[in-house]
């Protein structure tokens, strides 16, 4: 596939650079605002109260940091940008063009995940990466031998940005709030580029999927046509369609008696009947046998309460076809009805059965697929389309009755490890991407 001209100068001017230890001043202003970005320690919390919404200083403060740029951005008042209660950020680039186009909703997170240290990011930058090793400090090295490093190997010669090896880097979501930023910016300071009504959300809590929780659409003037999600660490890949995902939660109450007088004293053996409910469910559904297409079961969280007989075990169902399932919470209520048979005297409560997000197949806008696809192209960057075992924000915005939208690939990988990386020229190329699609969705009838 060819790049553009324009894409191939870029591409060449940061190549020079790079050979020279410096950035041109487009890419190293790139560069900077992500490194300013990915120094904010904006760890959400798992809380597993599902009320709950935690905000912490540091996701306070990202959020503070992206709504004072934009504003800083918009110098002639042109956007509409507004901070929420809950740290969301919300702007809006008007249409400039007379006819009536598809609007998009570009979206970002601001905060990294929980399950790796990120106390103390320090971002290593290492120019014109000669495709070896990379010694990350903490005794630990990158490879493009290794999983985590694999995608080194086709970005030779370009800048790479890594941890130091004691934290995870944030390039998740960090690197997708730079290109949305930098996005906004580009369509504010050249009154040339043409364009619908674009909207942007920088969300929070998505690594604790409770992004859609704090969301408010009510800041728009309308809900967005076409929704994508730059938050993808597939590389080149966005995704068509995602597994539906369910949550249920058990509770098995049991009572203390001495097993020899078991029968007399109604002993009510939790444990036992919560790994009896376990062993009733097929293995076949175990995720251990789920690829491609399939979905799974997956009993994953067992917690035994502070009265020490009670215990809580948490469910994941997971699925694309609508049949399986309804299949797996047959097996589900199959395996209760069974346990409640074989150990009468414990109780078992179905204490939460919620659907946590939805295939964006259902609701994803009829076009978004092929504007995506012809802004790729014109970028010079082979993208695809893929379904993807996970979910997104816009999966989430499904479950809530909003419209679904593809994510797509953020520059990040080795995500939610202290070996996660980016490529500097990945993100420049989102960036250009990213722009295209605007376009693309300008020229729709």
């Amino acid at each position: 596939m060819k790049k553009s001209l324009l894409t191939l100068i870029a591409i060449a001017l940061v190549s020079v650079a790079n050979a020279q230890g410096v950035q041109n001043p487009e890419a190293n202003h790139v560069l900077n605002r992500f490194l300013n970005y990915v120094k904010i320690e904006s760890q959400s919390i798992d809380d597993p109260d599902p009320e709950s919404f935690p905000m912490t200083e540091g996701q306070k403060e990202m959020a503070n940091l992206i709504f004072n740029e934009l504003k800083t951005i918009d110098k002639d008042g042109v956007l509409d940008i507004k901070m929420s209660p809950c740290y969301y950020v919300y702007a809006k680039v008007p249409s400039n063009i007379e006819k009536e186009v598809p609007s998009v909703m570009f979206m970002a997170h601001m905060d990294v995940t929980p399950e790796t240290n990120a106390n103390g990011i320090r971002p290593q930058v290492h120019h014109n990466y000669n495709g070896g090793d990379i010694a990350l400090g903490n005794g630990l090295v990158l490879s493009p031998n290794n999983p985590e490093g694999g995608h080194l190997k086709d970005v030779i010669g370009k800048t790479i940005i890594t941890t130091d090896g004691n934290t995870l880097l944030g390039s998740d979501c960090k690197a997708g709030c730079t290109i949305l930023v930098t996005l906004i910016e580009q369509m504010v300071n050249n009154p040339s580029f043409k364009h619908g009504d674009v909207y942007f959300t920088f969300t929070q809590n998505e690594e604790v999927d409770k992004d859609v929780m704090g969301m408010d659409l009510s800041y728009y003037d309308r809900t967005p046509d076409i929704l994508i999600d730059v938050d993808g660490s597939y590389t080149y890949q966005f995704s068509i369609a995602n597994f539906t995902a369910e949550g249920r939660t058990y509770l098995f109450k049991g009572n203390q008696a001495h097993p020899s007088r078991a029968k007399a004293m109604k002993y009510a053996d939790a444990r036992t009947a919560m790994a009896y409910f376990i062993g009733q469910l097929p293995p076949e559904i175990h995720p251990s046998y789920s690829e491609g297409h399939q979905g799974y079961v997956h009993c994953y969280s067992m917690e035994v309460l502070p009265n020490g007989h009670d215990v809580r075990i948490r469910v994941r169902i997971r699925y694309f076809d609508k049949a399986d399932g309804e299949r797996f919470k047959a097996d589900l209520d199959e395996a209760y009805r069974r346990t409640l048979q074989a150990y009468p005297f414990v109780e078992i409560d179905l204490e939460n059965d919620e659907l946590q997000y939805e295939n964006i197949a259902y609701t994803m806008h009829p076009q978004a697929v092929g504007v995506i696809q012809r802004a790729a192209e014109k970028t010079g960057i082979p993208m695809r389309g893929f379904e993807l075992r996970a979910g997104t924000t816009s999966a989430s915005m499904v479950a809530k009755g909003l419209p679904g939208g593809p994510c797509l690939y953020g520059a990040q990988q080795a995500s939610h490890s202290v070996y996660e990386w980016c490529c500097l020229e990945e993100i420049m190329e989102i960036i250009q991407l990213t722009s295209n699609i605007v376009t693309e969705v300008s020229n729709l009838e």
